[in-house]
């Protein structure tokens, strides 16, 4: 399993790297146009070069509920928040969630969307708004390895037991948790993580 991310540079601009749109699809250019804020558009662009440099030129078909695949085979998943953005590519079901640490105020919204066994576990950790974010980081990317969405009863499952842990990776990155979900348990698989700067998707 490998995962890239990219963290941007808070001077960067979007008009630094305009000329790049030109390297994606036509339906990533269309939805980076559609963001409102700058930010938005750069995260947008890094996912799509970082898509771009995983998968080459191989078009994209969407699965059940809208699950996006490479027609040449193997799985991948993309996330950003903040100021990051990250692939992850495997040869199974893959789904990949990063977000940025919330503010201490966010943490109750636990009480509405967490199995009590996971909110027993943010109150019981040393650092909760870090547990916090490790466990809305597992249950997107278990939501989106299936490609429900978050539809779902959020409090029907829990990321911090049997069987579903088996297949939860989750790291600290700096000020963000970023988590992976596979569809087979993960056990001693080798998983690859590394940074790189935007200029080297381009």
């Amino acid at each position: 399993m490998k995962i890239e991310y990219v963290i941007l540079d808070d001077k960067l601009i979007f008009d630094d790297v305009s000329e790049y749109l030109a390297l994606l699809p036509q339906e990533r250019q269309e939805k980076i146009a559609r963001y409102r804020f700058e930010k938005d558009k750069l995260l947008s662009l890094a996912a799509g070069l970082l898509i771009r440099r995983t998968i080459g030129e191989s078009p994209i078909t969407l699965g059940e509920h809208g699950k996006p695949y490479a027609e040449s085979g193997g799985f991948f998943s993309v996330s950003h928040s903040g100021g990051i953005a990250a692939i992850a590519v495997d040869d199974t079901e893959i789904g990949l969630d990063v977000e940025k640490l919330p503010e201490e105020s966010r943490l109750k919204i636990a009480d509405r969307f967490y199995h009590p066994a996971e909110r027993d576990h943010v109150k019981r950790a040393d650092n909760p708004r870090r547990a916090f974010c490790e466990i809305w980081t597992r249950k997107e990317a278990y939501l989106k390895m299936t490609g429900e969405g978050i539809s779902t009863d959020l409090t029907a499952f829990d990321t911090t037991c049997s069987p579903l842990k088996e297949r939860l990776y989750t790291t600290s990155l700096d000020k963000y948790c970023l988590s992976i979900c596979s569809a087979e348990p993960i056990g001693d698989k080798a998983i690859y993580i590394s940074e790189l700067e935007l200029k080297s998707l381009m």
